[in-house]
C-alpha cells in the first residue's frame, strides 16, 4: 500500500512522469545501441564530410542527423554517447552514494571528533569551485574516462555526506532509537538497520540529482579534453570536436548539446517529483 501511495503521489507530477518516460526510452536506446544505431560510431565515410541532416538541402537519408568533420554518423555517435554518459552518471552515483552514506552515517551517529574530522574535510572540498576541483583531480591522475568518474565523484561527495549526516541526526533524536538502545542493540545494528533505512528518502532524491550533476561535470571535463578521449563517442567530446564548426555545421554542436540538456533536465524534474512524493510534510 505504501508503494502504491508513493506512485500515485509521484504520478501527480506530470513533469516528473514525462521525465521518467523519456529517461526510460534513452536507457533502452543506450542498451540496444549495437542494434539501434545505423552505423558504427567510429566508421569514417569518405566523401560525406560535414553532411547536413537528412531534412536539409544537401542531406542524405542514410545519415539522419548528418556527419561530422571526418565523416562519422552523428546519430550513431549520439546513441553510443548515451551509453557513455548514462554509464558515467550511474558510476558517479554509485561511488558517491557508497562513500557519502558511510561517512555521513559515521559523522551523524558517532559525533565528536569523527564528526569534526569528516566535516572539516567536507568544508575543504566545498571551498573550491566544483569544476576546478574536478580539473585538479584529473590533472593529478591523468586524463581518462575512469579518472573523470573519480574526479566527478569527489566533487559530488560533500553534498551526499551533509545530507546523510543531517538525516541521521534527525533520526537519532527520535524515541525509537532510545528504545533500541535500551534493548542492548549494538551500534552497527542501530545505525545500519534502524537509522539508515529511515534516511533513504532524501538520499534517493540526492542520488537522482547527483546523476544529472555527474553527467554534466563529466561532459564538461570531456569538453576540456580531460575526460573521455577521442574517438570515444561521449557528448562532451563531441562538443569539443565540433566547436570549430559552430557557424558552418551547427548540427554538430546542437545535437550533443540538446542531448545533455534533455537528460540533465529530465533528471532534475525526476528528482523534484521524487522529493514531492517522499516528503512526509506533503503526506
Amino acid at each position: 500500500m505504501e508503494y502504491r501511495r508513493l506512485w500515485r503521489a509521484f504520478c501527480r507530477n506530470k513533469g516528473a512522469l514525462a521525465s521518467l518516460a523519456v529517461l526510460s526510452i534513452l536507457c533502452l536506446v543506450a542498451l540496444l545501441a549495437p542494434w539501434v544505431a545505423p552505423h558504427d560510431p567510429a566508421e569514417v565515410h569518405e566523401g560525406v564530410l560535414n553532411l547536413p541532416p537528412a531534412w536539409m538541402s544537401g542531406g542524405h537519408s542514410q545519415f539522419w542527423l548528418g556527419t561530422d568533420d571526418i565523416g562519422r554518423d552523428v546519430l550513431s555517435r549520439l546513441i553510443y554517447g548515451a551509453r557513455v554518459s548514462l554509464g558515467v552518471g550511474a558510476m558517479v552515483v554509485t561511488l558517491t552514494l557508497s562513500f557519502g552514506a558511510l561517512l555521513g552515517l559515521l559523522a551523524g551517529y558517532f559525533g565528536g571528533w569523527i564528526d569534526s574530522t569528516i566535516l572539516r574535510g567536507v568544508d575543504i572540498l566545498m571551498s573550491l569551485p566544483s569544476i576546478l576541483l574536478a580539473i585538479v583531480v584529473v590533472a593529478v591522475l591523468g586524463p581518462s574516462l575512469t579518472n573523470a568518474v573519480i574526479a566527478v565523484s569527489v566533487v559530488a561527495l560533500p553534498s551526499f555526506i551533509r545530507i546523510v549526516r543531517a538525516s541521521v541526526l534527525a533520526e537519532k533524536a527520535k524515541p525509537y532509537v532510545d528504545a533500541t538502545v535500551s534493548f542492548g542493540a549494538s551500534h552497527t545494528r542501530i545505525a545500519i538497520k534502524n537509522i539508515l533505512p529511515n534516511c533513504m528518502a532524501p538520499i534517493i532524491v540526492q542520488a537522482t540529482l547527483g546523476f544529472s550533476d555527474g553527467i554534466l561535470n563529466a561532459a564538461a571535463l570531456g569538453f576540456l579534453g580531460l575526460g573521455a578521449q577521442p574517438p570515444t563517442p561521449e557528448w562532451g567530446v563531441m562538443l569539443s570536436d565540433a566547436r570549430s564548426y559552430i557557424e558552418t555545421a551547427w548540427w554538430m554542436v546542437t545535437m550533443p548539446g540538446l542531448c545533455i540538456l534533455v537528460v540533465v533536465l529530465c533528471f532534475n524534474l525526476l528528482g523534484d517529483g521524487l522529493r514531492d512524493a517522499l516528503d512526509p510534510k506533503l503526506k
